[in-house]
């Protein structure tokens, strides 16, 4: 009885680092939609959320993938004994998707300018803040794999207040446009982004003997460097259905009604996504880098089976909490719109707890695909990610067009039904799978 207690003891401190964390992220976000609110026009504050998804594209679709890679094989090169070859594969990555960040912004300048200057400078911000907001996230990366919980949610944190503030201090110093806000973004995260890699020359310093900046002959079509790209791939693809999926709600109501709408709607949409992002966040940023180290290099069975325990119990807590928080949606939806914005963004505010349920889906299913990273098979998922976000684009244009509002709130449900369900009965068949081999085994 007591090593259970023992070891509940010695994560309270790394479980209470997370939830400060995650809750003082969400708190933030939403900080940063009553003061953006304020000084935006619901127009100027529809075309930042706009220009919010082309930011979440470029982490989406580049970095993201190699930050789940990164994080994965930090602890089995930590295991091997080669952390110097780690860095030095992980750092080349990250330059090279730097680079093509920097392509695309040039590339797509010429483009953007078509549809006006304002929107051109707007976009093309959009796509530097992308490129910074990744390689923070990629120190982040290396930090959750060496559970680094005190300073991940110091930065997360620091992070999320700074940049509604120092852009709320720019829109209402210089005008109120929603490319000095992006602006203030871009400085916000840029400091962030300064302590972040004063804090990764430590860590690897800490933990490994060789010079940071180490010019080793390391192949990155082989050994490591053929790992974290196999293992990342994969998310690359989804990333862009991933991206659709939680895009296109925005996209169909600018196309159909304007950014005056687009600015309601999302007011409404945060609020919802917000504690679904703290939940799942909270759970995934606490379980799964014990879940990784438990199964190692996934060659012990019964430590597999442990781990996959372990996800099990994540998804079963934020399953519940969901529940709990589309209950307590239906009741104060109103009250809790005006609390966070003005009468201006209130309009949709009996949306909230439909909103909620829909993303909540789509969560579960982020959550569900843990239990494949954790096998090191997250190619499994490519497929759901993909007819989800058809799913979802389809619809959303299609109903936007034909029901308004209410309409992206039933495609996005819809979509988020198709995504839950597929992700469980993935999740199903590997837990299953390893059961019936093991009763195999035993008898």
């Amino acid at each position: 009885m007591n090593i259970p207690w023992n070891k509940l003891l010695k994560l309270t401190p790394e479980a209470t680092w997370v939830f400060v964390g995650q809750a003082g992220t969400a708190a933030a976000g939403l900080f940063g939609v009553k003061l953006l609110t304020h000084v935006l026009d619901p127009s100027e504050f529809g075309r930042l959320a706009l220009a919010n998804t082309i930011v979440a594209l470029i982490g989406t679709n580049i970095f993201v993938p190699l930050g789940q890679g990164v994080m994965r094989f930090w602890a089995v090169s930590r295991d091997r004994g080669n952390l110097d070859v780690f860095y030095s594969v992980s750092n080349r990555y990250a330059r090279y998707a730097i680079y093509i960040v920097l392509l695309l912004t040039i590339i797509s300048t010429p483009f953007l300018l078509l549809k006006g200057a304002n929107w051109a400078v707007l976009l093309t911000l959009s796509l530097v803040v992308g490129a910074v907001t990744g390689w923070l996230g990629l120190r982040l990366s290396v930090f959750t794999a060496a559970r680094k919980r005190k300073q991940i949610a110091l930065l997360n944190i620091g992070n999320a207040f700074l940049r509604p503030i120092i852009a709320a201090v720019l829109v209402v110093l210089i005008v109120s446009d929603a490319s000095w806000a992006m602006v203030g973004y871009l400085l916000a995260t840029s400091i962030v982004l300064l302590m972040a890699e004063c804090l990764y020359r430590y860590t690897v310093s800490e933990t490994s003997s060789s010079v940071l900046e180490s010019d080793k002959a390391v192949s990155l079509s082989k050994g490591l460097g053929r790992e974290i790209f196999s293992f990342s791939w994969p998310f690359l693809v989804w990333g862009i259905f991933g991206w659709i999926y939680t895009s296109c709600d925005r996209w169909s109501l600018q196309t159909y009604y304007g950014p005056e709408v687009v600015g309601a709607f999302v007011v409404v949409s945060q609020l919802a996504v917000y504690p679904l992002i703290f939940g799942s966040g909270f759970l995934s940023t606490l379980f799964t880098p014990i879940a990784f180290q438990r199964v190692g290099d996934l060659t012990n069975r019964h430590n597999i089976i442990s781990a996959n325990k372990l996800l099990g119990v994540m998804t079963g807590v934020y399953t519940l909490g969901a529940i709990i928080l589309i209950s307590l949606f239906f009741l104060f939806h109103h009250s809790l719109v005006l609390l966070i914005s003005n009468t201006q963004y209130a309009k949709f505010s009996f949306l909230l707890p439909w909103l909620t349920a829909a993303w909540g889906l789509f969560y579960l299913g982020q959550v569900l695909t843990t239990f494949g990273m954790l096998a090191n098979n997250s190619k499994i998922y490519i497929m759901p990610k993909l007819v989800s976000a058809i799913v979802a684009g389809v619809s959303t244009f299609y109903l936007a067009s034909k029901i308004g509002p209410v309409g992206v709130v039933e495609g996005l449900a819809t979509a988020g039904f198709v995504y839950a369900l597929w992700c469980t009965i993935i999740a199903w068949r590997m837990v299953g799978g390893l059961q019936k081999e093991r009763l195999v085994n035993t008898t």
